[in-house]
């Protein structure tokens, strides 16, 4: 072996060490970063979904209007989740001590229930088999009664985690929007390293899109839960922030919301007076219905994201990350999905056609808090 292939394996080797050492000190880092990277986008979504409001209110003073989110979102989140665990907490205690002194009475269904058809028959039966003996029927049904509950308490486990990573991505937004021009000055540079001399166009785009998929599908679907919710509580449906909970992950998975009212209204045509029922009746399907006029002024007013990329984005966040991967997966892959189209029609002339709510100046000269994340 002469010199010059001792020195050619010499680097090799001085260089294969080198990528090692990076790629496990990279893939190390990654693996502690790993448990919190859905709060920080998460955070990241929210700071960007909620900068233009911010700014607005609070154009000299980022730390103050920082903080008042905070507080503002804390509440936002705290209040809703107080009444749902309040809610399911109540109605578990309440069946739970009725069943050990034998006292639990389910509502007689009316006699009109016999008169539907096709099911009425069979629901009255089943209906009044658990009103009279409901031990007979439970313990007829033990295993799915228990898979049922080990359900529930997995279910209740999530949504816990769920709410403490929401509350720890809202302190990483306070931090974002407080930090705004730092945010920007620190994420420019890394897109321009992605996409040399796009990078400005393609953090626009990323923050549009954020925008229009954040009104678009989670503040509709946070609008339809809130007011399915006032009229279930309206109508004493039992555990109304449980159901209300259910019509928000149908909304944020694109799925109608029938599926979770349409029993509920049953519920109430059997159980309350007719004026009630009717009343309920026309409110779910107001509900029901109201996506179809809030998406096209919401969403329609940002990038455009086919619904199937949304429906996508949510189931499999869901399944990957949980309750709170059933928002960010949305986001994120209507985010991907525009940011991926863009690169494909290659389109660097069209920046300014971008509905975006950010100020051309604001990428002029990040010197002041006017800069977006």
């Amino acid at each position: 072996m002469d010199e010059s292939e001792a020195h050619f394996l010499n680097r090799v080797t001085v260089a294969t060490i080198r990528v090692l050492l990076i790629g496990g000190l990279l893939a190390w880092s990654m693996q502690i970063v790993l448990p919190f990277l859905v709060p920080i986008l998460w955070g990241g979504i929210i700071a960007t979904a909620v900068y233009p409001l911010v700014r607005r209110l609070f154009p000299s003073r980022p730390g103050l209007g920082a903080a008042t989110f905070g507080l503002v979102a804390v509440m936002l989140v705290g209040v809703p989740a107080w009444l749902f665990f309040d809610s399911v907490a109540e109605f578990i205690t309440r069946i739970g001590r009725q069943w050990a002194q034998g006292e639990l009475k389910m509502p007689v269904p009316k006699p009109e229930v016999r008169e539907w058809p096709i099911v009425g028959e069979r629901l009255y039966a089943a209906w009044m088999q658990a009103v009279n003996a409901p031990r007979s029927v439970v313990e007829s049904h033990l295993p799915q009664v228990r898979e049922a509950g080990r359900w529930l308490l997995q279910s209740l486990g999530g949504l816990s985690l769920g709410l403490l990573q929401t509350l720890f991505a809202i302190a990483l937004a306070v931090a974002f929007l407080a930090k705004a021009d730092v945010t920007y000055r620190a994420l420019l540079p890394v897109t321009e390293r992605i996409a040399p001399h796009r990078g400005q166009r393609l953090m626009t785009l990323a923050s549009s899109t954020v925008r229009a998929v954040a009104k678009g599908v989670l503040g509709v679907a946070v609008i339809q839960a809130a007011m399915a919710w006032g009229g279930m509580a309206f109508a004493g449906v039992p555990a109304p922030g449980a159901w209300a909970l259910l019509v928000l992950i149908c909304a944020v998975a694109q799925l109608p919301s029938a599926l979770v009212l349409l029993p509920v209204t049953i519920y109430v045509f059997a159980s309350s007076s007719k004026t009630m029922a009717i009343s309920f009746a026309v409110w779910a399907l107001f509900v029901g219905i109201i996506d179809n006029v809030l998406k096209p002024l919401l969403l329609g007013r940002g990038a455009g994201v086919p619904t199937l990329v949304i429906v996508v984005g949510a189931i499999g966040g869901m399944i990957s990350s949980g309750i709170i991967g059933l928002f960010v997966g949305a986001v994120v892959l209507g985010v991907g999905y525009e940011l991926f189209a863009a690169w494909v029609r290659n389109e660097d002339e069209q920046a300014t056609h971008l509905p975006s709510m950010i100020p051309d100046a604001a990428f002029k000269a990040p010197k002041s808090s006017q800069v977006p994340p």
